[in-house]
């Protein structure tokens, strides 16, 4: 798409030029305006320009869960060109073709997803959109644990750290500036420590942690340590490998 941008000031500035695109009538529920592009513009006082943003076929796709795949939704779209979301100074129409698939959503009762009453869902609703019950709310001990949810299980090591972190946790909130670092980690799952630890922790040792977790004590703390051995070991191979190449 391209348009003119003039800077109508007595100042020199920059404007950041977003394009939108939308489709009132659309039968698939989505946002009322999506943004496709964007372009910065520097202009002097008095300056016009002209700015393209480019705009193709994936600008209008969505992707369909029963084809399992991106698809279009033919008809006539808005492009909607400003300098916000809610600051629209241009606007156009475009017809695109479809690819015809079926509305995924078609016969299930999703008002509040249509009407973008998201906070206000019912169950059942939810359930229809999931296609089958909500999961049951209980904390599975496994890999995915977060560290937040390590309280839940059944090792006292595993409680004293929750305890730990969330009182952590507690104390930046009470003080109105919430340590990133720490919501970082109690939401992280176990299974990621071996990814974030610079190879300190090892997938072999975060079983070991998950079976702990869940109640073998003596032989989950084993096996930590027998896994942190082998990493040590591993690592050190690495290393030296390293240095020789």
């Amino acid at each position: 798409m391209t348009l003119t941008v003039t800077n109508t000031g007595s100042c020199a500035g920059a404007e950041v030029v977003q394009l939108y695109v939308a489709k009132p009538d659309a039968k698939v529920f989505r946002p009322v305006k999506e943004l496709k592009g964007f372009a910065k513009v520097q202009l002097e006082a008095g300056e016009s320009k002209t700015v393209t943003i480019p705009l193709d076929d994936k600008a209008f796709r969505y992707w369909n869960v029963k084809t399992d795949r991106w698809e279009v939704e033919g008809g006539s779209y808005q492009l909607l060109v400003g300098a916000s979301s809610a600051d629209i100074r241009l606007t156009a129409a475009v017809t695109v073709a479809g690819t015809g698939a079926p509305d995924p959503y078609a016969g299930k009762n999703l008002e509040h997803y249509r009407t973008a009453q998201v906070q206000k869902v019912p169950d059942a609703e939810f359930e229809a959109l999931l296609g089958h019950a909500i999961p049951e709310n209980k904390v599975h001990i496994d890999r995915n644990m977060t560290l937040g949810e390590i309280g839940h299980g059944r090792s006292p090591i595993g409680w004293l750290a929750a305890a730990v972190l969330g009182a952590l946790l507690r104390r930046s909130i009470k003080k109105g500036k919430p340590d990133l670092n720490i919501l970082f980690q109690y939401n992280m799952p176990l299974r990621a420590l071996a990814k974030m630890t610079n190879g300190a922790i090892s997938m072999g040792m975060v079983d070991g942690i998950v079976m702990e977790l869940q109640g073998f004590w003596i032989i989950g703390l084993v096996r930590v340590i027998v896994e942190a051995v082998k990493n040590l070991v591993l690592n050190s191979r690495m290393e030296e490998r390293l240095k020789n190449s």
